[in-house]
């Protein structure tokens, strides 16, 4: 899935965009024309530019808003600081970073805490 740009700050998205020839091991090809639509899509919507709540709550979780892996926003820890390792590394939640295995409404950028369903297998 696409994360949607609120889960990080502009600063990290900017990170995030140039270095696309490496991209978490992946190499992201694309045009400059397209790059600059990317990252100004993302530097705008971006959680310290956004002016949503949830943007508004993960901005100020960030003394440094360079933070350039959504697993590693401070608000986004805390808000999972219960789960276990155990449970993030079933195979049907796959880890932090899979935000859909347990919020159904991920992609649309939905991370309302009365949807969350872990799975249990």
């Amino acid at each position: 899935m696409a994360y949607p740009a609120v889960l990080l700050a502009h600063e990290g998205w900017a990170s995030i965009v140039g270095s696309a020839s490496d991209h978490f091991g992946t190499v992201v090809e694309m045009s400059p024309a397209q790059q600059q639509a990317v990252a100004a899509y993302l530097s705008d919507n971006a959680a310290d530019r956004s002016g949503t709540k949830l943007g508004r709550k993960i901005a100020r979780s960030m003394s440094d808003g360079n933070v350039s892996r959504i697993t590693e926003v401070p608000y986004i820890r805390h808000k999972h600081r219960d789960i276990g390792a155990a449970v993030l590394t079933r195979e049907s939640v796959g880890g932090l970073a899979n935000c859909i295995a347990c919020h159904p409404g991920a992609t649309g950028g939905q991370f309302d805490d009365d949807d969350v369903a872990i799975p249990t297998d």
